[in-house]
């Protein structure tokens, strides 16, 4: 199930965070702000176990279009859970366009977007301080854009 990000999440994802990015994880205030400026675009992907939640993965986005973040703890990856939270992502009717930095040596991530229909339109100069990232651009179809 995907629901709306609440303050009573925060724990679980600053542990995916850990896990995902451990060489430059957000940290508690960051996902607090994030929180603050884009309630309705930060989500979690939960699962249900013996009557108990667990969060498996998270995205959050501006509502412009912009992916800020999204991960799956590592023991959960290849399950699905990340493309259903960017299809969630994708699915918000009012979005033009979807936007994603990559690191140029992350090419799981980049295989990943690609699958999605991502297309890379650009490259930002050290972006990650000493790596580049690939700027990755999905479009919605006319068909979506008519409905």
């Amino acid at each position: 199930m995907i629901r709306p990000f609440s303050l009573a999440d925060l724990n679980a994802i600053l542990q995916i965070e850990r896990e995902s990015f451990p060489k430059s994880p957000y940290d508690r205030r960051t996902f607090i702000e994030l929180h603050t400026f884009c309630p309705e675009t930060f989500l979690v992907y939960v699962e249900t176990a013996d009557q108990r939640e667990q969060i498996s993965g998270y995205i959050v986005f501006i509502p412009e279009g912009r992916i800020i973040s999204i991960a799956v703890l590592p023991s959960q990856r290849r399950k699905g859970i990340g493309k259903e939270l960017l299809r969630k992502a994708m699915e918000m009717t009012h979005l033009k366009r979807l936007r994603v930095e990559v690191r140029r040596s992350n090419l799981g991530a980049q295989a990943f977007y690609s699958r999605m229909g991502f297309q890379m339109i650009g490259i930002s100069p050290n972006y990650y301080g000493n790596e580049d990232a690939f700027i990755l651009q999905w479009t919605p179809s006319i068909e979506k854009t008519l409905m």
